[in-house]
């Protein structure tokens, strides 16, 4: 046997082994991603859609150079009312957190010792989640930490449709550039509380998004006429 076709067949092993999720809890998380009905969410009108405000406090800014999840907070909404449901959790990281990321959000290895690992608590996110659109403020830094663990311990990805608060505040205003959480509070009069907590920064993501989405549609306009309105300077995006 060549040694070409040696490697195809560890490689084809390989995948297949990292392609099956390790419990029924995480075939269910996979199958929930698999069957995320991205359709029906697009057609739905805001009024009819449940949004979820996520945000997370981590050890550092790199997923996938061994930072990890250390705090998760989830706000819910249905249509532009928040409905006061939550789901928060400090995240035991299996690593030491360093100064200079702890003097940010004031979580230390003391504080995270006797918590959960995130792949304990994923099932709950997930049904948490569910089909909802999630929201939040330069949220693909969020997904893209729950998006390695869902590939690590799932074998999937989120397919959910996300709204960036920063990208409808630059829809709303014409301004470009990178704008942070305190840039678009300041601009919506939102008073932030908490800062660099992730139940604080969900909050203040929440708020702002209270303030934007009457400013930029109404309870009829569809999910995929908001969700391409973010990226009206960025057409090359759009659905």
């Amino acid at each position: 046997m060549g040694i070409g076709l040696k490697l195809r067949q560890l490689m084809q092993h390989y995948r297949h082994i990292v392609a099956r999720p390790a419990s029924a809890e995480m075939a269910a998380i996979r199958e929930r991603c698999r069957c995320y009905p991205r359709k029906r969410i697009l057609s739905q009108t805001v009024g009819q859609t449940r949004f979820v405000v996520i945000d997370t406090e981590t050890t550092g800014f790199h997923a996938y150079a061994g930072d990890e999840i250390i705090s998760i907070a989830l706000l819910e909404y249905q249509g532009l009312t928040a409905t006061g449901r939550m789901f928060t959790r400090l995240i035991n990281p299996r690593r030491h957190i360093p100064a200079v990321s702890s003097e940010i959000h004031g979580i230390y290895d003391s504080d995270v010792a006797g918590q959960p690992h995130l792949e304990a608590v994923l099932p709950t996110v997930m049904e948490f989640i569910g089909d909802a659109v999630l929201v939040g403020h330069h949220i693909n830094f969020d997904l893209r930490f729950l998006n390695k663990y869902l590939k690590q311990h799932a074998a999937c990805k989120l397919n959910n449709l996300w709204l960036d608060t920063m990208l409808l505040f630059a829809s709303h205003t014409g301004r470009m550039g990178r704008y942070s959480l305190e840039d678009v509070a300041r601009f919506c009069k939102v008073e932030i509380t908490g800062r660099h907590s992730a139940l604080g920064d969900a909050r203040t993501a929440m708020a702002i998004f209270e303030v934007l989405l009457p400013r930029l549609v109404n309870a009829k306009t569809t999910i995929k006429q908001l969700f391409n309105q973010q990226f009206n300077h960025g057409a090359d995006f759009q659905l």
